[in-house]
């Protein structure tokens, strides 16, 4: 059901087929989450890593096994993870992990969190998973071969109107009681015009739902490259259009981003402008 006929592997990826690689990649975040849940079960360490930002054991503990098996997968390709990265962009291409998205959800027993994982061409992200262990989800996509839930192909939002849409955003970690970092102009302007804002906890899985039509759209300009990347590729693939925040061509070095069915992205990109 992933097979690509069309798919066109960089010239790193020298073993098996475009389908080998995203059903690799899928049990790999299998192995991570089933790691999450097993961590869930028999307890964890939190520690912060800034005040409103928690880590557990069980991200490093994912994060170590995904380094270990995506570089099994992919020996040629470089490593950025969100609980080792230095800042530096690695050369392409390279994987791009989030071992545990939604760590504060997953530490206070909050059912919205997600493995993500993407392989980074250097022009494209080629391949992207987003996993939810809890509801035994599987987004997954390879460029040009669609977007798919658990096996069966999903498309993204075809509504025109925002009134008749639901969107989800999120909240920055540096927010202070003074300067709550996000600008409440966007929240207030589409909290007027549309049915719904959700706010989950996982830019991954908002992304997600984005591709599968669950969600009409998603923004957040205070992201990293691991919250976005399998779920940029999601939406993309599933016909919808992505953007940088502020709108112009996603990139892992982004800072933020829009995602939405195509018929309404600009209208998106408008209320973000305003």
């Amino acid at each position: 059901m992933f097979l690509d006929l069309r798919c066109k592997r960089s010239k790193f990826i020298q073993k098996g087929s475009c389908e080998n690689m995203i059903n690799d990649i899928i049990q790999a975040a299998h192995e991570a989450g089933s790691i999450l849940l097993a961590t869930a079960d028999s307890g964890m360490e939190i520690t912060r890593k800034s005040n409103h930002e928690l880590v557990t054991t069980a991200d490093l503990l994912s994060e170590k096994y995904l380094k270990k098996r995506l570089l099994e997968i992919e020996p040629e390709a470089g490593f950025l993870g969100e609980e080792s990265w230095d800042g530096d962009f690695p050369e392409p291409p390279f994987w791009i992990v989030d071992p545990l998205d939604g760590t504060n959800n997953y530490a206070h027993g909050y059912p919205v969190w997600t493995v993500s994982i993407a392989y980074w061409s250097g022009i494209e992200i080629e391949y992207g998973c987003v996993y939810d262990p809890g509801r035994n989800e599987t987004f997954s996509a390879s460029k040009g071969s669609g977007a798919w839930l658990n096996g069966r192909q999903v498309f993204s939002s075809g509504t025109e109107k925002i009134s008749d849409c639901i969107f989800a955003t999120g909240f920055p970690y540096h927010r202070k009681e003074d300067d709550l970092g996000l600008d409440l102009g966007v929240l207030k302007y589409f909290l007027g015009r549309v049915q719904g804002i959700r706010r989950g906890g996982s830019a991954a899985l908002d992304l997600a739902y984005v591709a599968c039509g669950r969600l009409d759209g998603f923004w957040e300009e205070h992201l990293k490259p691991w919250d976005m990347a399998a779920g940029y590729l999601l939406v993309k693939e599933s016909g919808g259009e992505v953007s940088a925040y502020e709108g112009g061509k996603w990139t892992p070095a982004a800072g933020g981003v829009t995602a939405s069915g195509k018929q309404i992205h600009s209208e998106m990109l408008k209320g973000i402008g305003q």
